[in-house]
């Protein structure tokens, strides 16, 4: 008598998912970047900032640009924990942003 396909199924759902776990990549910095910009994941809490560019692809800038995310727009970081997503006020509306979103995004300290 063996088991239950049902069972073994997921048994072995079970076994690949500890295998094969979802690796999280290690955030590098683009080369490019003058001195006196920084991704806004870098930002501190508190602090205010300008945007001077969004690295990315269209889909990526035209998702920001409808969130007010655009060149020149002045932002306040409200909360950045370090891992997980920013709170900020852009145009006076408050976004929570995903960090891989916010390391995309250029800006200049004030």
């Amino acid at each position: 008598m063996g088991i239950a396909p049902h069972v073994a199924r997921r048994r072995n759902m079970a076994m690949w998912s500890r295998i094969h776990r979802r690796r999280h990549s290690v955030y590098t910095e683009p080369s490019n970047v003058p001195a006196d910009q920084l991704p806004l994941g870098r930002l501190g809490a508190g602090q205010r900032a300008i945007v001077t560019r969004v690295l990315g692809g269209r889909g990526l800038q035209t998702r920001l640009a409808a969130l007010g995310l655009t060149v020149g727009a002045e932002i306040r970081l409200i909360q950045n924990y370090g891992r997980g997503p920013l709170l900020l006020t852009v145009r006076e509306t408050r976004l929570a942003l995903g960090r891989g979103e916010a390391n995309h995004i250029l800006v200049k300290p004030c």
